[in-house]
């Protein structure tokens, strides 16, 4: 297994991302960054651009694709998803997961099932995640469901594909991004480890509320009063369940 990651990134997670980095290298062979100066929302801020010049990553590639303006945010974080599998498949990666800088995994578990996926016949695995609010030491569960580690085939690609497994519940409640979704729909099992996802945890929460392809400008209210009251044991109004003091795993300092 050639594994690696890709990571989508603009300025508004230039915190987390080369802790994100380091973190994913630690159980990936390469790293992939797809990263823009215009968010898909359109606004253009060049700090992400002097990070990426002035990296000092091995293991890393930078690939820069820019959001075409007038479509739905949704098609570009597709776009930006697709682009990087083909950067990975030119680059002779044969696994890959797919992230966004604000993504983490305890390295001890992936090394776990990436023995797993290669005992068995598997073209996919899905993981749940943690969502953490204001501090890498807050943490709540989350409904929302991740691809995890796959195989890169020649036509594997993201898109809003419906029969992705996992994809939505008897209740037809959807659980993955569709910019994530694969068209693959055999092979895909579940894995018992969590994404641990820094959500709300920013240097410039408003950065990311105004520019996020999820529409969270819709909740921004909400999502003042959850950074407002965060506290271990505080019931958070976006996820109405209580957050849990966890330790800094990832040393990530903001």
């Amino acid at each position: 297994m050639k594994l690696c990651t890709i990571i989508n990134a603009w300025t508004d997670t230039l915190c987390l991302l080369p802790f994100c980095v380091e973190n994913h290298l630690t159980f990936s062979d390469g790293v992939i960054v797809v990263w823009s100066e215009t968010s898909n929302k359109g606004q253009k801020d060049d700090r992400i651009k002097e990070f990426v010049y002035g990296h000092t990553f091995s293991d890393v590639i930078f690939h820069q694709l820019e959001p075409i303006q007038g479509i739905l945010p949704l098609m570009n974080e597709t776009r930006k998803r697709n682009s990087g599998l083909d950067v990975a498949r030119q680059h002779g990666f044969t696994h890959f997961i797919i992230a966004d800088a604000d993504e983490f995994y305890v390295t001890k578990e992936v090394e776990w099932e990436k023995k797993r996926f290669e005992a068995k016949d598997l073209n996919g695995l899905v993981c749940g995640l943690n969502v953490y609010i204001k501090s890498p030491t807050l943490m709540t569960d989350d409904h929302t469901l991740v691809p995890f580690i796959h195989k890169l085939t020649p036509k594997i690609k993201c898109g809003e594909f419906r029969g992705y497994p996992f994809a939505y519940d008897d209740k037809k409640q959807a659980h993955i991004d569709p910019s994530r979704r694969l068209n693959v729909d055999v092979g895909i099992r579940w894995s018992e480890i969590k994404m641990r996802h820094m959500s709300y945890v920013r240097d410039n929460i408003m950065m990311k509320i105004m520019n996020s392809s999820a529409k969270l400008e819709n909740s921004k209210d909400v999502i003042a009063r959850d950074l407002e009251n965060a506290r271990p044991g505080y019931i958070s109004e976006l996820y109405h369940q209580p957050l849990q003091e966890v330790d800094n795993i990832f040393n990530i300092t903001i």
